[in-house]
């Protein structure tokens, strides 16, 4: 079990030392050896504990999304009628995304996407959060998806149980916002703050008019 747990505490370390060096660095930027190096170790200790530098870098990232996943358990767990939940859920996670395009768009669309469910479960297993206690099955099979159309449409099928929508409309929006977001942060990421703030609001007002024309 000691080793076990030493483990697990050299994995964090490589993971909070890739995640400190994202917030100022880009992904690209990162080798094996310059993380060995900070961590005082080995190249061959890194690959002991994760597949690749890319693995490592995705389960890092994951890290960009504990503020938002924690938000959002607070959003489902309030009164709030589930409409505005749904819209607010979007405006909460363009927070988030437009802040770190890159970041975003690598894990839900890029070349992160296809290991997210991976990473985010060793992320978790390691880093354990409290969810939503109002929703909580729907809550954590939302965030171990990495398919946003996916996501969107268990919120969608709510809505439409609760008589906000029909079958086809809950299909349509959720093709059409989750193109929105991609879209705009896909943009966002060669964008300086200023732009990406505009393109944050531009989202936000897209999904929210996008959603209201075709609820009750």
């Amino acid at each position: 079990m000691a080793n076990y747990n030493k483990g697990n505490e050299t994995r964090k370390k490589f993971i909070l030392m890739t995640y400190q060096k994202l917030c100022t660095e880009d992904a690209s930027s990162l080798t094996v050896r310059s993380l060995a190096k900070e961590l005082g170790c080995s190249a061959a200790a890194l690959y002991k504990h994760f597949d690749s530098l890319e693995y490592l870098i995705a389960v890092a990232s994951i890290r960009f999304l504990d503020e938002y996943m924690r938000q959002y358990a607070n959003l489902l767990d309030s009164d709030k009628e589930f409409l505005e939940i749904y819209i607010q859920g979007w405006e909460l996670f363009d927070h988030y995304a437009f802040a770190r395009p890159d970041i975003y768009y690598r894990l839900f669309w890029g070349e992160d996407n296809s290991i997210f469910g991976p990473a985010f479960q060793d992320y978790f297993e390691l880093f354990p959060f409290k969810g939503s206690e109002k929703y909580t099955a729907h809550y954590y099979t939302l965030l171990f998806n990495e398919n946003l159309q996916e996501r969107d449409y268990m919120m969608l099928r709510r809505l439409e149980n609760m008589g906000y929508l029909n079958s086809d409309n809950a299909l349509f929006l959720s093709y059409t916002n989750p193109l929105i977001a991609r879209g705009l942060i896909q943009d966002a990421r060669t964008a300086d703050d200023e732009k990406r703030n505009q393109l944050r609001q531009l989202c936000d007002r897209l999904i929210r008019s996008n959603t209201e024309k075709l609820t009750n």
